[in-house]
C-alpha cells in the first residue's frame, strides 16, 4: 500500500510539473506569434505599394480599400502592440484611435490580414515552443 501511494505521488509531481511547462512553453509561444503577427501588421502598411489617390499633402500614396493602411505619418506603425494575457490568450492590435476606424469602417484591414495570412506561423511556433519546454 505505501508503495502505491508513493508511486501515485511521484505520477502527480510529474503531472503538476509537466502542466507547468505546458504552460510555460504556451505563453513562450504567444509571444512569439504576437512578434510575428505585429511585425506582419507593420510590413503590411509599409511594403506593398498601394493603388489609391495620391494626394499631394501627403508623403505616400493613400490605400485604397481592401488594402491595409498607407504609411503615411509612421505613427499607425509605430502603435502596433501585442500583449499575451495568460497561457491562452494573445492580443494583437494598434493602440491609435483611428486604427480600428481604418480596419473596419474605412475597410483598410491591417490587423486581420496579417493575423489570417500568419495563421498557420503562429500555430506552428506555438506548438515548437510547448514541445520546447515540454522536452526540457
Amino acid at each position: 500500500m505505501i508503495l502505491l501511494e508513493k508511486k501515485i505521488c511521484s505520477a502527480e509531481k510529474h503531472i503538476i510539473a509537466s502542466r507547468k511547462k505546458y504552460i510555460r512553453g504556451a505563453q513562450i509561444g504567444l509571444r512569439n506569434a504576437g512578434q510575428i503577427v505585429r511585425d506582419e501588421i507593420k510590413r503590411l502598411i509599409t511594403d506593398p505599394p498601394k493603388t489609391g489617390i495620391k494626394y499631394r499633402h501627403l508623403p505616400n500614396r493613400s490605400s485604397a480599400k481592401g488594402e491595409a493602411p498607407a504609411n503615411q505619418s509612421g505613427k499607425l506603425r509605430k502603435s502596433v502592440i501585442y500583449k499575451v494575457k495568460n497561457h491562452t490568450e494573445l492580443e494583437v492590435g494598434d493602440t491609435v484611435l483611428y486604427g480600428k476606424f481604418l480596419e473596419f469602417y474605412h475597410k483598410r484591414p491591417h490587423v486581420s490580414t496579417a493575423g489570417e495570412s500568419k495563421r498557420q506561423t503562429v500555430a506552428l511556433a506555438i506548438q515548437m515552443a510547448i514541445n520546447t519546454e515540454l522536452s526540457r
